[in-house]
């Protein structure tokens, strides 16, 4: 009952469209049950003209039509009248079938919608720890051929149970007007088929089950060959992954053929059970017949009301097997729906941010480790400067800006222009920072169109100068498209220094308070490094610029630099200060910072 709760509740706001078609579903039905109706009647008078009599019951159609009919004493006149009471009853029942498909259509579309954004919001709201860690290929999949087989069953299948049982119902009162021995023996197998359709349920679904994850798999596989097609290629990994492919391709054919004989084996046994009820029917016929109990029009009558209660049930095998894809379908969807919105615990102070940071006695670990990855960290950085982060690959770094972007919670204390981090809204607080990383995500839009991304209102002059400070307007305007140049599937015509520089003109469209680059000058020359970084100083004075860098001339010309190592704040201090003291920063600084230093003259030199 809770799964078919949950399946059903997909309608609501369609509550109205829902009812108005039901009683469509069950108004064709109905005057369907009357349509053998008229051949029995056309034979029923054939008979009377040729033997003046006829056996049994009468043809139950309505009385109006029979009157009709009657008027006329001529046989071809009684033909045609009949014809043409059949046109205009076809008429009526194929304008109502119009009017109940066309709302079938406009529930669907409204559920499928409405499921889709309900869906996709929810999943844009789950915290970002869990987007690390599930598969997009799944996500994709819930959200497109899940939503699509809840929706296909609940607008479409489920309409057709109310029609198969309107069918049962209609046929059954027609047959009872024929013959009501042969409606209770028609009706008297029916337990059997719906046994045999409980069992074929139950199975059904376990293996629907089997087939989803399959399903999922095999996207997966896909999507991950596809998002990394130039990583393939440069290792050469194409048979390799032709490989992954084979195997969870195969192990969704094996769970199709699986379920393919689960239903062929119901498909079979449900012919049968049909066939021995048709054969009944003419047998039966036959006997009352030869006894005089039923006429010849009552005989092809019986046969053909028979259908109606024969087919419905056959068919029961088909909305099963829908029933227990969208069950299958629908529990995915609400599993998704079930996982909390990282805004359920968030703040809700919105003070102007100026970009002043204090982290006090900060420690952080994450959900599914014991070991802290850094305790007791402190530091402040103060409104306008430019403080850098040094250390070692997975010191947590990238971490600490998670935390100051609310990605994840913290122990301690974080104050933001004197606001606990905790009690600031997320939303707002994001809204108030520009952050770039080191492989940063474009549309598949134009140049122009990424670079406004964050602010889509800003006027063009804005955009050009933002690219002009990211030292990127001249490699646009080099593309013949220039700034209408569409970059590819995340900005794969783009080199990785190009794609940066473009990432960081997105931010400075949008005048932050607080900008963020996380490794983000990392593909850069040194020249081009500078000349951003100087760029910034110039236009974004009043901003705090936040730079976790591996790149000691970078980290050097910050006002500040906050040196992390072994899970703790080793130094602070500017690079003057930090060179004379012992510990990680001079030891880098002596690697890596004479060459870059030298390096750098040599540019200046040159140029």
């Amino acid at each position: 009952m809770k799964r078919n709760k949950q399946l059903f509740g997909l309608l609501k706001g369609n509550l109205r469209l829902v009812a108005f078609t039901i009683v469509l579903a069950v108004f064709h039905r109905f005057t369907y049950s009357y349509v053998p109706l008229f051949s029995q009647f056309l034979i029923e008078k054939l008979e009377i003209y040729t033997k003046g009599s006829i056996s049994g019951n009468p043809t139950n159609l309505p009385g109006f039509i029979v009157n009709f009919v009657n008027r006329n004493t001529d046989i071809v006149n009684v033909v045609f009248s009949i014809g043409l009471a059949l046109i205009v009853w076809q008429i009526i029942r194929y304008a109502a079938l119009y009017i109940e498909n066309r709302m079938r259509g406009v529930i669907s579309q409204n559920v499928s919608k409405n499921i889709r954004m309900i869906t996709y919001d929810h999943i844009q709201n789950l915290s970002y720890e869990y987007h690390n860690n599930v598969d997009s290929g799944d996500l994709i999949q819930r959200v497109t051929s899940d939503v699509d087989a809840t929706t296909h069953f609940v607008t479409y299948s489920f309409l057709d149970v109310i029609g198969l049982f309107s069918s049962l119902i209609f046929g059954s009162y027609q047959m009872f007007h024929i013959n009501k021995t042969i409606m209770l023996i028609i009706l008297s197998l029916l337990p059997i088929t719906m046994l045999v359709s409980l069992f074929f349920f139950k199975k059904i679904d376990r293996v629907y089950k089997n087939v989803e994850e399959k399903e999922s798999a095999l996207t997966v596989t896909i999507q991950e060959n596809v998002s990394a097609s130039r990583v393939v290629r440069a290792f050469g990994n194409e048979s390799f992954e032709m490989d992954k492919l084979e195997v969870t391709n195969s192990n969704l054919k094996q769970a199709d053929i699986s379920a393919g004989k689960v239903i062929a084996a119901y498909w079979g046994t449900m012919d049968l059970v049909m066939m021995i009820q048709f054969v009944a029917v003419l047998l039966l016929g036959i006997y009352f017949t030869y006894q005089g109990s039923m006429s010849v029009s009552s005989v092809s009558g019986a046969l053909m009301i028979a259908g109606m209660l024969i087919f419905p049930i056959r068919g029961l095998g088909r909305i099963i097997s829908e029933y227990g894809k969208a069950l299958v379908a629908s529990d995915r969807l609400a599993e998704i729906m079930a996982l909390e919105s990282e805004y359920i615990v968030d703040g809700s102070l919105t003070p102007e941010i100026k970009g002043n940071i204090v982290f006090k006695n900060v420690s952080f670990k994450f959900n599914n480790d014991d070991k802290y990855l850094f305790r007791d960290v402190s530091f402040e950085i103060k409104a306008g400067e430019t403080v850098a982060f040094i250390g070692k690959t997975g010191s947590g770094k990238s971490t600490l800006i998670n935390i100051l972007l609310k990605m994840y919670d913290y122990e301690g204390s974080i104050l933001v222009d004197g606001f606990e981090l905790r009690e600031i809204n997320k939303q707002y607080l994001r809204s108030m920072m520009g952050t770039v990383l080191q492989d940063p995500f474009l549309y598949n839009k134009t140049i122009f169109e990424n670079i406004r991304i964050a602010n889509s209102k800003v006027a063009s002059n804005f955009v050009y100068n933002a690219a002009n400070t990211a030292a990127i307007d001249q490699d646009i305007r080099m593309f013949k498209e220039g700034y209408e140049t569409l970059v590819g599937e995340q900005g794969v015509t783009l080199s990785g220094g190009q794609k940066q520089r473009i990432a960081i003109a997105r931010i400075l469209v949008s005048s932050k308070a607080i900008n963020i680059f996380d490794d983000a000058l990392s593909a850069l020359d040194n020249k081009t490094d500078l000349q951003i970084r100087n760029a910034l100083k110039e236009l974004n004075h009043k901003a705090t610029n936040i730079i976790i860098t591996h790149r000691m001339t970078t980290a050097k010309a910050a006002n500040k630099i906050v040196v992390l190592s072994n899970g703790m704040v080793e130094n602070i201090g500017t690079h003057d200060e930090l060179v004379k003291k012992e510990g990680l920063y001079k030891t880098l600084w002596n690697i890596q910072g004479a060459i870059e230093e030298e390096f750098k003259n040599l540019v200046e030199e040159a140029n």
